[in-house]
């Protein structure tokens, strides 16, 4: 089976999925352990000189995986964009960055309210060209082996806490007039930036790619995913007066979200979902927490019967299938090796109801 085969059913399948109204209809990508090359840190890269060189090493890592993955028929497609870490999610604005060992962190850009001023929508910035020439060299490198996914964006809240720090949080209480600004700045900024976003991204049968689910697909018209972990920290009051109507405003422009959620705290989870266009909401796995596969239950009543992306291993999914079964589910299972994943995916697709 080629990629070409391969990518019709993978969006046939997730078509029928996101059209399905009621519960039990499953989406399975699988993974197990390759043995592949370990990137340098990043730290060691001058990426105004060597981005390109940086992104080799991308490739290199992932094609032993691509190779693996060729003849399984899950439902993932292979993908690659430029995923440095965390700081590129906001840095485009114009900030200063850290580099790490794999992955990079923003320097605060407004360190008062006053610095408001600084804010400006630009494709000049060091961070929105490395993003733009990254997708341009990955370009470039495609050899039918894979497609180029959407990175994902921060929603207005999430960025407003990489660019303030903490104290955004009590800017939120003592200095809402500023928050608002900031707020309706960021809105317009979210907008402008994605959709540059999906201009980078392969168009693959008029949706995208995303890499939350190792190369799921999402149909056409579809922001995410987004984020805003900074919802973890503050009251629901807080959220529904900074966040909601602010990311209303975001996804009332499109027909399909997709949004990354923590399992440590699910206190405005109500809130968010009633957000429209919601299509799927991935539950991540935090440290210290109970695996959401496992915790299924409270996961449900915080969600609204919303269709869900869980993480998880193939002894989880043989355990909690008749749970599962309870929503529509988009499964990431890992897996112990290639004959464990192949099992997975025929038994998770037995319990499954069609996809037509």
């Amino acid at each position: 089976m080629n990629l070409n085969e391969h990518t019709a059913k993978v969006v046939k399948r997730a078509r029928a999925f996101y059209a399905k109204k009621e519960p039990g209809h499953f989406l399975v990508s699988v993974s197990a352990p390759v043995e592949r090359p370990e990137i340098p840190p990043l730290y060691e890269f001058d990426l105004d000189r060597q981005l390109n060189e940086w992104l080799e090493w991308k490739l290199k890592r992932n094609r032993p995986y691509f190779r693996f993955k060729e003849g399984i028929d899950d439902d993932a497609l292979p993908v690659v964009c430029p995923h440095f870490g965390i700081a590129e999610h906001s840095a485009w604005l114009g900030m200063e960055v850290h580099l790490q060992r794999d992955t990079c962190l923003p320097v605060l850009m407004l360190k008062e309210p006053g610095d408001i001023e600084k804010l400006t929508l630009s494709e000049n910035t060091k961070w929105f060209r490395y993003m733009k020439e990254g997708y341009d060299y990955l370009r470039s490198r495609k050899d039918g082996t894979f497609y180029l996914s959407t990175r994902g964006m921060m929603t207005p809240m999430d960025l407003a806490d990489a660019l303030r720090g903490n104290e955004i949080y009590t800017d939120f209480l003592l200095e809402p007039e500023f928050c608002h600004r900031l707020m309706e700045f960021l809105t317009k900024a979210v907008e402008w930036y994605f959709r540059r976003q999906l201009s980078w991204a392969d168009d693959i049968d008029g949706g995208r790619a995303h890499i939350l689910s190792d190369g799921g697909w999402m149909p056409e018209n579809t922001i995410g995913h987004l984020s805003n972990d900074a919802a973890m920290l503050c009251s629901p009051e807080v959220y529904e007066t900074f966040g909601y109507p602010y990311e209303k405003l975001i996804l009332e422009k499109y027909d399909h979200a997709m949004y990354h959620l923590h399992n440590e705290k699910l206190h405005y989870f109500p809130g968010l979902c009633s957000l429209p266009r919601l299509s799927l909401l991935e539950i991540s796995m935090d440290p210290k927490t109970k695996p959401p596969i496992e915790d299924l239950g409270r996961i449900f009543s915080a969600t609204a019967g919303h269709n869900l992306l869980i993480h998880s291993n193939s002894s989880q999914v043989r355990a909690h299938i008749e749970e599962l079964k309870e929503r529509n589910v988009f499964l990431t299972v890992a897996c112990k090796d290639r004959k464990d994943a192949e099992d997975i995916l025929e038994f998770t697709r037995g319990h499954s109801k069609p996809l037509e």
